[in-house]
């Protein structure tokens, strides 16, 4: 017996635990108090989904774990403590171990105070699921005297500095660009969550930020009209301000009549990640303490998989596809100024071979719009496309040109006789904050598909990877590898297949898979009959042409922009 002496009583062990149950107690306590008496919701959760729905579910989830949750966790406590079941209570353990460093952080587990100590721990779980079922209940009951805290460590708090929390970014910024992790237009688009932040929080000091601060940020976010910086109405209106006036327009609005559409979860997601990520590095190269909570952590729900992320964006149903290919700019258009018109023109350029590059193969937009004539390889005679630097490493890849494309001379009229640092699409100039070309190119897509009556919601041009995913799955006994190799993604297969062929020999796969891929629309009056291996007659011209144009729309363009400023 003397082996099973323990230096700690059961007292002792007894009147730490006791101090741990009576701070969670006293953490729902004040859950319940700021939320307005909700169990399982805070204020701005309660807030967007309004009184009804949150009662109905906070009652709904007090029954659970009232009648299913909290049962089964006391029967599993009963099951180890009796010795019937010792492995009963391990789902607890992960709780034990990070409590026990805090109420006893010099004892070890396995020792007899340690197991004396998570024994009582165990009891004190119990405690905590009946205080909460009382304190959810509305129990009326005298008030206990507190337990002494001569147990619970005080931890000091570490020093923070007064500066404003955003004082850093522009280091975080160039930090970012500097190791690769960001690209210039990311970085552009990272400065609307510092100006965000900067707007509706203000310059607090990090030490002034909590999780509730953060909370009601988010609030406000979803609150935000999705075209606060665009709109003419809310130009010269400070963010609150816009959030008041599209939230008197909403009341005053007939009741068939649209709301104003705010951000979407997305998107307060992405600024909520950048502002995680910013706090993160603060604290690695020394701005903030290591050992402080980073609050704008677990608001981001993690993005859906499987089944629920087919929803995000559709596939183009056949009848669209049709609608589509079928339209005046591979049919024939009246002149280049009016492609939406009927006519007898047809102008191979990049409004032209985009989008059939995009369904045909299934590369991203910008995969296709920012490569250069050098980009165009040959491996083993077979012309590919190769793909750097694009979304994630994954994606990185060589995609061979298909049979159909090759038909149509996309060699003859974008290759041949050209020079291999120039842009394959030069008539697309790069504009927007990233300084894309497929920025030119994307909004007038969404444009033409609107004047041709083939506009449906989430159906874009990253949907064609859907058609080409789903073509690929449905070609009987093809290998995952040359079907991930194609689209970019990751996966063993994808590794394991690259290892074993040569590269020729993988792209004479890639290239009969591929070229089984189909529209579904006949596109045999597209084909070139011209010369094949030489540049395509006119050609050159043609993309002068283009580019003159496509320059003197963007001048024009920005003169607009200026008058507008200057009226302004």
């Amino acid at each position: 017996m003397t082996d099973l002496a323990t230096t700690m009583s059961r007292s002792e062990a007894e009147q730490r635990v006791r101090i741990w149950v009576d701070a969670c107690s006293e953490s729902f306590e004040n859950s319940l108090s700021a939320s307005g008496g909700y169990a399982f919701f805070d204020k701005a959760e309660a807030d967007r989904m309004g009184p009804a729905q949150t009662r109905e579910l906070d009652d709904l989830f007090r029954i659970i774990g009232d009648t299913v949750v909290r049962p089964r966790e006391k029967q599993a406590i009963s099951a180890a403590l009796s010795g019937r079941d010792p492995d009963a209570a391990k789902p607890m353990e992960p709780v034990i171990g990070s409590m026990m460093k805090v109420l006893a952080p010099a004892t070890d587990r396995a020792s007899p105070d340690g197991q004396l100590l998570a024994r009582t721990m165990l009891r004190g779980l119990a405690a905590i699921a009946d205080e909460r079922s009382r304190l959810e209940a509305g129990e009326i009951a005298p008030i206990p005297a507190r337990a002494s805290g001569a147990w619970m460590p005080k931890k000091a708090k570490p020093a923070v500095p007064a500066v404003p929390f955003l004082s850093h970014w522009n280091a975080f910024e160039a930090s970012k660009i500097s190791d690769g992790r960001w690209k210039a237009d990311t970085a552009s688009n990272s400065q609307s969550s510092r100006k965000l932040f900067q707007e509706l929080v203000g310059d607090e000091p990090a030490s002034g930020i909590d999780r509730r601060a953060v909370s009601e940020l988010r609030s406000l976010l979803f609150a935000l009209p999705r075209l606060y910086d665009k709109a003419k109405c809310w130009r010269g209106l400070s963010l609150v301000d816009v959030i008041k006036a599209a939230k008197a327009l909403d009341e005053t609005r007939p009741h068939d009549a649209a709301s104003i559409p705010r951000l979407k979860a997305k998107t307060v997601d992405k600024h909520t990640g950048n502002l995680v990520e910013y706090w993160t590095w603060c604290q690695t190269n020394g701005r903030l303490p290591k050992d402080m909570e980073n609050p704008f952590t677990g608001f981001i729900q993690p993005k859906p998989k499987g089944r629920q992320a087919r929803h995000e964006r559709k596939e183009w149903p056949p009848a669209m596809m049709e609608t589509l290919f079928t339209s005046p700019v591979w049919t024939g258009s009246k002149s280049y100024h009016r492609r939406r018109a009927v006519g007898e023109l047809i102008f191979r350029d990049a409004r032209f071979w985009v989008p059939l590059f995009g369904r045909l193969t299934g590369a991203r937009e910008d995969e296709i719009c920012s490569r250069t004539v050098g980009d165009i390889v040959m491996i083993d005679g077979i012309a590919c496309l190769s793909i750097r630097d694009s979304k994630t490493p994954e994606s990185d890849r060589d995609l061979p040109i298909p049979e159909a494309l090759l038909r149509m001379g996309f060699l003859e009229y974008r290759y041949w006789g050209r020079a291999p640092d120039e842009p394959l699409f030069p008539e697309l100039i790069p504009q927007g904050v990233g300084n894309r070309r497929s920025a030119a190119f994307s909004g007038w897509f969404t444009e033409y598909r609107r004047g041709i009556d083939c506009y449906v919601l989430l159906v874009d041009f990253h949907s064609f990877r859907h058609n080409v995913s789903t073509d690929l799955s449905n070609m009987p006994g093809l290998n995952s590898g040359w079907a991930d190799e194609i689209t970019g993604h990751d996966s063993v297969v994808r590794s394991s297949e690259r290892s074993r062929y040569t590269k020729g020999v993988l792209m004479a796969h890639l290239k009969e898979t591929l070229d089984r891929v189909s529209i579904g629309v006949d596109l045999s009056h597209l084909v070139y009959e011209g010369p094949r291996g030489e540049p395509a007659l006119g050609a050159a011209d043609d993309l002068a042409m283009f580019v003159a144009i496509a320059e003197r729309d963007m001048n024009a363009k920005a003169g607009r922009r200026r008058a507008g400023a200057a009226r302004a």
